[in-house]
């Protein structure tokens, strides 16, 4: 299962990432990704890749979650069919 995660929001402190920017999870940790954002996400792309959702998103097979820095960036992860 393909998980396409979104920068939605916000600005990166550390100058990793920009609004708009795309990544595509099959396997492993995306190439370019820091791994403050990636540990924020792992486990609900581990959720989204096994069928999961989340009660409190209005879409199915989407997590919109926030990156640890509380001035940082908001990802949208969505699950890709």
């Amino acid at each position: 299962m393909t998980i396409k995660i979104t920068i939605i929001n916000g600005v990166c402190q550390g100058d990793h990432h920009t609004v708009g920017q795309e990544f595509i999870v099959e396997h492993t940790t995306p190439a370019g990704m820091c791994l403050g954002a990636w540990n924020a996400s792992a486990p609900y792309v581990s959720a989204l890749r096994f069928g999961g959702n989340f009660p409190w998103e209005k879409e199915e097979g989407v997590a919109t979650i926030h990156c640890p820095d509380p001035k940082g960036i908001t990802l949208e992860l969505r699950r890709v069919k």
